[in-house]
């Protein structure tokens, strides 16, 4: 008996147009954010606030780096800073033999 096998198993399925779920997702809530940003910030102040953060949300929907997506970075340094550090020391040996086995 003879079975179908996927194909195209490592690309993401378009959801929303040409964008997957999670690009959607994260374009719908930056948009989301710079309106929310609009009604509390007017004038020359709201474009300096709302370009970096439209910067950030679309490097967070498209940008990979090696095939990663930067959220999974960004979560890898987070992960990092909060976690505490393991440091042991070890005192070297002053005896010759034990470097000779």
């Amino acid at each position: 008996m003879r079975f179908q096998l996927p194909q195209f198993i490592e690309t993401e399925t378009k959801i929303v147009g040409p964008f997957t779920l999670q690009q959607f997702l994260w374009i719908a809530g930056g948009t989301a954010f710079v309106f929310l940003l609009y009604m509390v910030v007017r004038g020359a102040l709201f474009f300096i606030f709302a370009i970096p953060i439209v910067g950030i949300f679309l490097a967070l929907a498209f940008l990979k780096i090696d095939g990663v997506p930067l959220i999974v970075y960004a979560s890898y340094g987070i992960s990092y800073l909060t976690n505490p550090k393991k440091y042991v020391f070890q005192k070297e040996s002053e005896n010759i033999k034990d470097y000779i086995k």
